[in-house]
């Protein structure tokens, strides 16, 4: 059996939302597909082991990130540790699940960077050389490749920051600690995913008011709530116990999807549903409301630290730390010592005036007719949030206070 030589899997993503105002707003056509599905179902698993094991229960992940270094390290695993990242990604062999991560890597490296950067990196120590497969697969899935000295763990650590806070504005900028740098590491593979997404939607900064937040049935807090009044996306789904809203971004087929549970206490039964049959099924019956939707959502800035080496093992993934993979470096066998994510997002109206903004849904109406009721989605209790581009999750996570 190989020497087992060690790698290091770091994800990081960041996400920001802000204001901007336009005329009108034609809804996308989104389109499902079995990629979006396994995603789907994917990050809805990792967002529940990532709930449960939280003791602070605001949490925000990318669990694409940390999918897309699963699908380029299984290029060069083999037999069961293969077998058992593919079965993790829900696709029925690596063949298919490869060729779909790499047109999803073509897509989303294509898109301007001014609201969407997708990067992948990957770090061989100076002493190994990459398998020409391998290499490939990474060429493939738009990964840079560089040398590095990882003995030298200070400046392996640093050159990891610096290129996460190059490629997210400063919002990642210290992922990795010299602590987290074995010197015998082989290879790391890097991923960052980050979103400044523009909201189409306008939020009146002088509508945010202070309102009360019920993080429990017993306990209330005060927090700064933002207000709309339009006619959105809406479903209320039985099957998930929630209340769905659809808040579109500008950037083509970029949206937020707010979770609110029934129940004030309710977050963890729909994080769990959600768990098991993802959230595309209910995201993909929302239409719109057909009246105004009354808003209240708050403001709120997470971030995120998770230890891969604890939750990868709870979603089924826990070879990879055990068994050495052949066909990644061409002098012996590396299994991944160390997993870590940073994730962060921020959302608020920063800087939003009023501004324009006619006719999301026209709802035709007789003379003698009235409106329909307005439908009031007030988020003052803890839910559950995704950013998606078309049907693919690209962040998901929780708040609670």
């Amino acid at each position: 059996m190989a020497t087992r030589i060690l790698i290091l899997l770091v994800a990081m993503a960041a996400v920001q939302s802000y204001p901007q105002y336009f005329d009108d707003l034609v809804f996308p056509q989104y389109t499902r597909t079995a990629l979006g599905d396994s995603v789907d179902v994917a990050s809805m698993k990792l967002l529940k082991e990532t709930y449960k094991s939280a003791t602070e229960k605001n949490v925000v992940t990318s669990p694409l990130g940390i999918q897309t270094l699963l699908a380029l390290y299984a290029s060069g695993a083999e037999g069961k540790n293969r077998e058992e990242i593919v079965k993790s990604l829900g696709a029925s062999e690596y063949g298919l699940l490869k060729n779909n991560y790499i047109d999803m890597s073509d897509r989303f490296s294509s898109m301007d960077r001014k609201f969407l950067t997708l990067c992948n990196k990957v770090l061989v120590s100076d002493k190994y050389s990459l398998q020409d497969q391998f290499l490939k697969t990474a060429r493939s899935f738009h990964s840079e490749v560089d040398n590095i000295n990882f003995e030298d763990t200070k400046a392996a650590a640093d050159a990891i920051n610096e290129w996460a806070s190059r490629n997210t504005d400063g919002k990642i900028s210290n992922p990795v600690s010299e602590s987290d740098i074995d010197p015998a590491s082989a290879v790391a593979l890097l991923n960052v995913i980050y979103f400044q997404g523009h909201w189409h939607v306008p939020f009146n900064a002088s509508e945010t008011k202070d309102k009360e937040f019920h993080v429990d049935k017993s306990t209330t807090v005060v927090k700064p709530m933002m207000h709309l009044e339009q006619s959105l996306h809406y479903r209320d789904s039985p099957e998930l116990g929630a209340w769905l809203v659809e808040l579109p971004y500008k950037e083509s087929k970029f949206r937020m999807i707010i979770v609110l549970p029934k129940d004030v206490d309710g977050l963890q039964a729909v994080v769990e549903k959600a768990a098991e049959n993802g959230l595309l099924q209910d995201v993909f019956q929302m239409y719109p409301a057909g009246a105004e939707v009354i808003l209240d959502l708050p403001k709120f800035e997470i971030r995120s630290k998770l230890n891969l080496n604890e939750l990868l093992p709870k979603v089924g993934v826990s070879r990879i730390f055990e068994e050495s993979a052949a066909g990644i470096i061409k002098e012996q066998g590396v299994a991944v010592s160390r997993g870590l994510q940073e994730a962060f997002i921020k959302v608020d109206e920063e800087g939003a005036t009023a501004g324009a903004f006619t006719g999301l849904v026209a709802v035709p109406m007789s003379s003698n007719s009235r409106p329909p009721p307005p439908i009031h989605f007030k988020a003052d209790h803890p839910f559950l949030f995704a950013i998606l581009h078309d049907d693919v999750v690209l962040f998901t996570g929780t708040y609670s206070h």
